[in-house]
């Protein structure tokens, strides 16, 4: 495979798409030229602290005026000139383009000029993850596919998302919380009801992690299950009146977060079948306006990114549930075109969600579907993205 000593970059979107090429093993590049106009200045920047921690060094062009052709073809000749001269090695190509990143016009002009002075350019298809060196002639065309080495980290930061907790994809779920993520899954049935009850105590418990149960919630014989479900697997303790959940991350636990280990535990088990290169629970963000957030479960599988949200609460009205569809959507928006999102729900939702979810673009498995969680996450993965 040749390898080149520079590769020059378009900045403006996709901007994994300017890293994964970089970071191929056997197609490393030394020096990576990145141009872009000032309104882009910041992902320019981001992607320069990616590439300087691969000890790929940076270089900076900034296409002040995006629409004068003329200005834009004399600065990226000048910048191939410099490149030229500089160039010493005998094992290494000097130059190579990518046209992926860019807009549409500068894109184009770039690759006019390297086809002029017979420079070698190549594209990554997104859909594929693959490198096609280009013109395309034929099938038979140079092409490669990448190495899944992109991180989680170094995705979020090519689009100015930063990680506010440590990223742990090692992350180890105790057994007894395990049996009872496969019980309330088994036994959805019994337990959907009683479960927006259970929530509700496990939320209002405060500090003291404790809450008095109503009276007439021991009569309730499905609920009851439910809280001797947790309690016979030293999850929580129960006296007659009072619900102990401990601390805080038993509490956390009790109060839906068992079903983001739910999905997070069924993930790593398919991370050989469907090459999954980094994943996270319960990652807390800061976006580039300042807001955080947390994603539930993030995962990166053929260099895309992948984001779900695990929701155990049973919406009242239509409005509740589009706002967490919104929100899975801004999220989601925030990265790459081709990044994917899903909403997880222990309770089946409305109609009017469904088609909100749709207009959104977001996949939903809920209700008795998470029964076969497996199987619908291996099929939204292998649903095309626009």
């Amino acid at each position: 495979m040749q390898r080149f000593e520079t590769h020059i970059c378009l900045v403006c979107q996709n901007e994994e798409f300017n890293i994964t090429p970089a970071l191929h093993a056997d197609f490393k590049p030394g020096n990576v030229l990145l141009i872009y106009t000032s309104w882009h200045k910041q992902k320019a920047l981001n992607l320069a602290e990616i590439f300087n921690r691969y000890h790929i060094k940076t270089r900076f062009m900034e296409i002040a005026d995006k629409k004068n052709t003329l200005t834009i073809s004399q600065k990226i000749n000048a910048a191939i000139d410099l490149i030229l001269s500089q160039n010493i090695s005998k094992d290494l190509q000097p130059v190579v383009l990518n046209v992926t990143g860019g807009s549409q016009l500068l894109s184009l002009i770039s690759y006019e000029i390297f086809i002029e002075r017979k420079l070698p350019a190549f594209y990554v298809n997104k859909a594929s993850d693959r490198l096609y060196f280009l013109p395309l002639k034929d099938q038979h065309s140079y092409q490669f596919e990448l190495n899944d080495r992109l991180k989680l980290k170094d995705y979020l930061l090519a689009y100015g998302i930063k990680p506010v907790n440590e990223i742990n994809p090692h992350e180890q779920i105790p057994k007894n919380h395990q049996k009872v993520c496969d019980q309330l899954i088994q036994h959805i049935d019994k337990y959907q009801k009683s479960l927006g009850k259970f929530n509700y105590y496990a939320s209002q418990s405060g500090k003291s992690y404790q809450s008095k149960m109503n009276p007439s919630d021991l009569h309730d014989r499905d609920f009851m299950e439910l809280v001797k479900l947790f309690v016979d697997l030293d999850i929580m303790t129960f006296n007659g009146k009072v619900l102990d959940f401990k601390n805080e991350v038993n509490r956390f636990f009790c109060n839906g977060g068992w079903l983001e280990e739910y999905v997070f535990v069924q993930l790593r088990s398919l991370k050989k079948q469907l090459m999954i290169q980094d994943i996270v629970m319960g990652l807390e963000i800061e976006l580039p306006c300042g807001s955080k957030n947390e994603l539930d479960v993030a995962f990166m599988a053929n260099n895309r990114f992948y984001l779900i949200e695990c929701k155990t609460k049973k919406y009242a009205g239509h409005t509740a549930g589009n706002n967490t569809l919104y929100k899975l959507d801004t999220l989601k928006n925030y990265g790459s075109s081709q990044s994917k999102a899903l909403l997880v729900s222990y309770h089946k939702l409305t109609l009017s969600n469904r088609r909100r979810a749709s207009d959104y673009q977001l996949t939903i498995i809920s209700a008795y579907q998470i029964k076969h969680l497996k199987q619908h996450i291996i099929d939204w993965m292998k649903e095309e993205t626009s």
